[in-house]
């Protein structure tokens, strides 16, 4: 049994989030509430992290809160990662 290689996709995560929100870029080092992400739109981040991290257990679980910024999200998602 391998361990997938899984490598840090916080760029493709900003691009996606920027998408979502409408503007040109986001800072991954600011946190999601200055970015404009609301609780409404975060059932939108968990799917674009879906997405991008295929092979993370649960990411509903994750832990994150308005302080929380995308370069930490991308380091959760990396450590939840399934093996394979």
């Amino acid at each position: 049994m391998s361990t997938a290689v899984v490598e840090s996709k916080v760029q493709e995560l900003c691009e996606q989030i920027a998408l979502m929100l409408n503007v040109d870029s986001v800072d991954a080092d600011t946190p999601i509430a200055e970015l404009g992400v609301d609780s409404l739109n975060i059932v939108e981040v968990i799917l674009i992290c879906e997405q991008l991290y295929p092979g993370v257990m649960n990411p509903e679980n994750l832990v994150f809160d308005e302080h929380t910024t995308l370069k930490e999200m991308d380091t959760q998602l990396l450590e939840n990662s399934a093996e394979i």
